[in-house]
């Protein structure tokens, strides 16, 4: 993906920087207008050269789109909260009282709540909220008019162009300058429009939501169909945030249809742990399987297969199957691991046949390795990588061993005495 970042130099820089700390893959082309009215011949290459756009600010946006329809997915990096309280400490540093002082850009309500946050002794304060029809100098002269009526000592703005003028002619003046959390609030939003818009995402998502202790007998029936509607309501309201489609199967199972750019992300897998929360509260466990596929029989089927992943697991943890069947799971999680369902590479058949393990768990065992950036397992260890018991890992350790595709290398002594546990090397 490809994006363009248009806007004065200084906020431009720190955009292009923390975006690569976000996404490596990502590259960034900058657009450069130290004033608004120099950004307008900006968009037309920025657009035939970029797949997404981002704004340093509102009014570098709303600029552009006065005088051209932006087509591609864009947004603007606002100047909210932290904007706010990284110019009062600079303000602070530099030995300047926050009494009385102007600024721009920002909503007065967002100024307020900082106001009653913050322990600032104010007795002026002048506030200009963006507007597109009020010209980028005009916020300039009326930061200055201010000044020279001796109303305010300190002048914050969030225009490049108003704090290098009003710096020019030496008065004190602070930018309200982009910061991490509102770029990556405005990344993500430019970011998922992208993922909507790709051909990829045409693919079909289904997530296969399944009930594990709803009981319909009739001691708990009436109880349980109160409970029901309650929860009724936080998967209606799930779905409705992705755009899905939502089919009811039985009292205790729901498919939900939706597009693969809509679930196949950070955001999704969070909105669904809150719905195992929300749902968990009402006393129900959810189980989840998200299935990834070109046709909906094929995305039905791999979301069924992740279900069954999340139900062995003591944690109902949430796994996705996608039209490779590769299986990614548990999402959201340090351990998470991909690897294929169905191996066709010849040295993961040959460990197989040799082990007597299935091809799965031998994919599996070495795509902990590499996350683990080690070979080396006692059984405990083992068991709690593969969410398996003690004794079924032993055996799997075993066969590693008798296959002569591991060796123990080391003993290491319990801390309580007894026996001590082999260190075993996993050789493939």
């Amino acid at each position: 993906m490809i994006v363009g970042v248009i806007g004065p130099s200084d906020s431009s820089q720190k955009i292009c920087e923390y975006l690569h700390q976000l996404d490596r893959e990502i590259e960034i082309k900058l657009y450069i207008g130290e004033r608004v009215v120099d950004t307008l011949d900006k968009i037309s290459i920025c657009e035939k050269e970029c797949d997404v756009i981002i704004f340093t600010g509102c009014g570098v946006s709303e600029a552009v789109k006065s005088k051209h329809e932006v087509k591609k997915p864009n947004g603007f990096v606002s100047r909210g909260g932290t904007s706010i309280l990284k110019a009062f400490w600079e303000v602070k540093n530099d030995n300047m009282k926050l009494d009385r002082f102007s600024i721009d850009v920002v909503e007065n309500e967002i100024l307020e709540d900082i106001l009653q946050e913050v322990d600032i002794n104010h007795k002026e304060i002048f506030s200009l909220p963006f507007s597109n029809e009020i010209d980028e100098m005009e916020y300039a002269k009326w930061h200055i008019n201010l000044y020279k009526q001796n109303k305010i000592s300190v002048i914050l703005t969030g225009f490049a162009g108003v704090y290098n003028e009003i710096k020019r002619q030496g008065y004190p003046v602070y930018r309200l300058h982009v910061t991490r959390p509102l770029i990556k609030v405005c990344y993500e939003k430019v970011k998922s429009e992208f993922e909507l818009n790709k051909a990829q995402y045409s693919q079909i998502a289904v997530e296969v939501l399944s009930l594990a202790d709803y009981k319909s007998n009739n001691e708990n029936y009436y109880s349980n169909m109160i409970k029901k509607s309650e929860m009724d309501k936080f998967i209606v309201e799930y779905v409705r945030s992705i755009q899905g489609s939502l089919f009811n199967f039985g009292r205790d199972e729901y498919i939900v249809f939706a597009h693969k750019g809509a679930v196949k992300n950070v955001d999704n897998y969070n909105k669904l742990f809150k719905l195992q929360k929300d749902i968990k509260n009402i006393g129900f466990s959810l189980g989840v399987g998200i299935g990834i596929g070109v046709t909906a029989y094929q995305a039905e089927a791999n979301g069924y297969k992740a279900l069954k992943r999340c139900k062995d697991s003591d944690e109902f943890y949430i796994y996705s199957v996608d039209e490779n069947d590769f299986i990614k799971g548990p999402l959201g999680l340090d351990n998470e691991l991909n690897y294929s369902l169905v191996s066709s590479n010849e040295k993961v058949m040959d460990i197989a046949t040799r082990t007597g393990l299935s091809c799965e768990s031998v994919a599996k065992l070495m795509a902990i390795n590499e996350i683990r950036q080690s070979k080396i397992y006692d059984t405990k260890e083992l068991a709690n990588y593969l969410d398996i018991s003690d004794r079924s890992s032993r055996r799997i350790l075993n066969k590693i061993v008798s296959a002569d595709l591991g060796r123990i290398c080391a003993k290491e002594s319990s801390k309580g005495g007894g026996r001590p546990k082999n260190l075993i090397e996993v050789l493939f």
